[in-house]
């Protein structure tokens, strides 16, 4: 409105004014004041806004500049933008005599999003002015986080976070390779079929457990959230699973009467229900659903990393991309305003032609629901990490990894020493004939509330309500360091380490 009244104000004002028929050339005073003109923002001269003010007062002239009888020089303008002009105050002239991006900036409305985008690109121009050089770099990440982008090429990290089953691998292979190496086993006889020899009865059936508690994790939640609010309710559903999951090692000690088939009283690792033990303590398909979640994290980044090298590249392209929206003002433009005509145009093509455009509308509107669920999931697992997933080092996620497979068997040897020491464990039909003088529920009694503890506790560091406040750093940390004491713990309870 401001240009549109500037632009009418200097059309209306000729260098040379009249009265009715006749002209005259201006005063030589005023003349003089003209050829050096106050210029605003808009490119008005101010000696025009003054004369405009003073010709107000019913065309009255200055009688100290001019003579009376001289032919009277101005006259009274009727167009709207002079009127517009002497009707305003000294604050509003000020205020129009700025620019528009002035007066836009200090309005207190809020500008659009497109505006806002083009002005975060805008900041990576003056980072060489504004900011040390060390610092670039960090300012650029930063505004390509605000941009929903993220530094570093996804085949290097794809590349690193090989390591991670790498080191899962490794691991199993040390676990598998200690109890023929090291505690041998004398008893060479063995119950099981010949073509189904162990270890596999053990790992077929941990994982049969560990995929039948994994199933339950959703029901569980959906009924804390019954109960509680949600942030309460991961860490009781949390608690629950962990029940869930011991309960369910219990029970595979029993389906494979481990305490039938002992040849001491006490478990000791010269038993061959040691070697069962830690088969079953080897959960490999909870390593392997964990690998594959982590694979599946890492590809919801697969469009949104910008490679090292090219982050002004992609910063020049959103800028483009949002004066596209800001000129358009629709940035879903796959139909025109002429939509009417489209429809009739669209009526008359062919059938196959009419059924590739619908193929293409509809491989499109499925394109852009895939980013939308991209979008969704990662912000979901943001709010659980705190962080995005692809700026965890890749040391942290192999230390997760070597953290569950310790665990795993530490508890396992816990629960399942203190298990075969007591009455539970030994079938009835034996306990009539056979005296166990060693058999107490004591073991049992403090071992089993001490797992739930261990289990719930580092369970609970993962849950949104603690990991975003701790870390994932300082919860992995914590895990391996506990798990490390609960695997030895077990090694101790079993006779190992004397």
């Amino acid at each position: 409105m401001h240009r549109r009244v500037a632009s009418t104000v200097a059309a209306v004002l000729p260098q040379t004014y009249s009265w009715g028929n006749s002209s005259r050339p201006q005063d030589p005073s005023r003349v003089a004041v003209e050829d050096v003109p106050d210029t605003n923002d808009y490119g008005i001269e101010e000696s025009y806004i003054a004369r405009h003010r003073a010709s107000d007062s019913d065309s009255d002239v200055d009688t100290h500049e001019y003579s009376r009888n001289a032919p009277q020089q101005w006259r009274r303008m009727d167009s709207r933008g002079e009127s517009i002009l002497s009707g305003l105050g000294d604050e509003e002239r000020d205020r129009m005599r700025r620019s528009p991006d002035s007066i836009r900036h200090s309005s207190p409305l809020n500008r659009v999003a497109e505006e806002e985008d083009t002005e975060a690109v805008g900041l990576v121009d003056t980072i060489g002015q504004q900011l040390e050089p060390e610092d670039v770099e960090e300012h650029i990440q930063w505004v390509l986080e605000e941009n929903g982008l993220y530094g570093g090429s996804y085949k290097r990290f794809l590349a690193l976070y090989t390591f991670v089953p790498l080191t899962a691998l490794f691991t199993f292979a040390v676990l598998i390779l200690l109890p023929p190496l090291v505690w041998l086993n004398p008893s060479s006889s063995s119950r099981y079929p010949r073509f189904f020899q162990s270890p596999l009865p053990e790992v077929l059936l941990s994982s049969a457990m560990f995929t039948f508690g994994h199933q339950l994790r959703v029901p569980l939640y959906s009924f804390s959230s019954l109960l509680l609010r949600p942030d309460i309710a991961s860490l009781l559903s949390t608690f629950l699973h962990v029940l869930v999951v011991n309960f369910l090692r219990l029970a595979s000690l029993a389906l494979l009467q481990v305490r039938h088939n002992m040849d001491y009283p006490t478990p000791i690792w010269q038993d061959t229900s040691f070697h069962t033990v830690w088969w079953l303590s080897l959960n490999v398909a909870e390593v392997l659903v964990a690998l594959v979640q982590g694979y599946q994290h890492i590809a919801l980044y697969r469009d949104v990393m910008v490679p090292p090298g090219r982050e002004r590249e992609f910063l020049e392209q959103l800028k483009h991309v949002a004066i596209l929206h800001e000129n358009s003002g629709d940035p879903y433009t796959w139909r025109d305003s002429q939509s009417h005509d489209d429809l009739r145009e669209v009526e008359d093509q062919p059938r196959e032609e009419s059924r590739r455009n619908s193929t293409a509308l509809d491989s499109r509107i499925d394109r852009d629901f895939d980013k939308l669920l991209a979008i969704k999931s990662r912000e979901e697992l943001e709010e659980v990490y705190g962080i995005a997933v692809i700026k965890i080092p890749v040391f942290v996620s192999c230390l997760q990894r070597f953290d569950s497979i310790i665990l795993s068997v530490g508890l396992m040897l816990l629960l399942s020493s203190s298990y075969l020491c007591s009455p539970l464990s030994i079938p009835v039909s034996d306990s009539e004939v056979i005296s166990y003088p060693t058999i107490s529920h004591v073991p049992f009694s403090i071992i089993l509330p001490i797992v739930l503890f261990i289990h719930t506790s580092l369970s609970s560091l993962y849950t949104p309500l603690v990991l975003p406040r701790i870390g994932v750093h300082t919860a992995a940390y914590v895990s391996v360091l506990v798990s490390l004491m609960c695997f030895f713990a077990g090694l101790a309870v079993w006779g190992v380490l004397s």
